[in-house]
């Protein structure tokens, strides 16, 4: 990961920061000249509510990403084991396409890179395993061994559930009402804190910034890790996004091999 991409949801949650800092120091205390009406130790029950909240929403969320962070690897498993299979059902039988077969690996890993990345519709990844389906076929009918066929038909099986899986995290979000009750009561305790008073300003912009950093990229954090996949088509768009090097690594290595067969011709 970048230094860029680490720090970018810190980075962008400072003014929020520093906004809530400006109205409570120089709008409701100097500008207005209001001094607080809560004392800041009556917040500690609604601040205690708030991480229990921000706790809760982050385990839920916690689980469909360490989910996410295996189906890359899975899904270039299933590819390699795939090509494998291809490569032992082409042995033998001249009559099979070797080429067209490893070229239909290559088109599905990058029509995955592609949808991952927003470039282009699931639509044409279910159409690169149609491929990969019609080349598992021609193995059974070119008279490879059964086991070959059915080897590829159930790794094309387990790599079509690994992707609809990968696509149902991304587009669902965790827990909505649990959204709307962290938002409010985020704003809520900015809200509370405006009309609190502290011993010193001292302890005033501390504890000010300090909870409103808390609460605020917590809150943004969450959402974040809620979506795993979400790329753009310059590459990463969040800021805890799975890595998909493992991906692109293959990607280079069958775009190779590829190339090799093509001149071996």
């Amino acid at each position: 990961m970048s230094y860029v991409v680490k720090w970018r949801l810190m980075l962008t949650t400072l003014p929020v920061v520093v906004a809530v800092l400006v109205l409570k120091i120089f709008i409701f205390d100097h500008w207005l000249g209001f001094g607080g009406v809560l004392e800041f130790s009556d917040l500690t029950f609604v601040l205690t509510g708030g991480v229990f909240l921000v706790g809760f929403m982050l385990a839920g969320t916690m689980a469909d990403y360490k989910e996410a962070e295996r189906l890359p690897g899975e899904v270039v498993c299933s590819l390699e084991t795939i090509e494998e299979t291809f490569d032992q059902g082409v042995a033998g039988k001249p009559s099979l396409d070797y080429r067209a077969l490893r070229g239909f690996v290559h088109e599905t890993a990058d029509a995955i890179d592609a949808w991952l990345h927003r470039k282009s519709t699931f639509e044409k990844v279910a159409t690169a395993l149609d491929g990969l389906a019609e080349g598992a076929h021609q193995l059974e009918r070119a008279g490879c061994a059964a086991p070959i066929g059915v080897r590829a038909i159930n790794e094309i099986h387990g790599l079509r559930r690994s992707l609809i899986r990968m696509s149902v995290i991304s587009r669902t979000g965790f827990l909505a009402t649990g959204y709307a009750l962290l938002e409010t009561l985020t704003v809520i305790i900015l809200g509370l804190l405006m009309i609190a008073k502290f011993r010193s300003l001292l302890a005033e912009s501390l504890l000010v910034a300090l909870i409103a950093l808390i609460y605020v990229y917590m809150l943004r954090l969450i959402r974040d890790i809620d979506d795993p996949f979400e790329y753009n088509e310059d590459g990463v768009a969040g800021a805890a996004e799975v890595d998909l090097e493992v991906l692109n690594d293959y990607r280079r290595r069958v775009a190779a091999r590829v190339d090799e067969t093509k001149q071996a011709e």
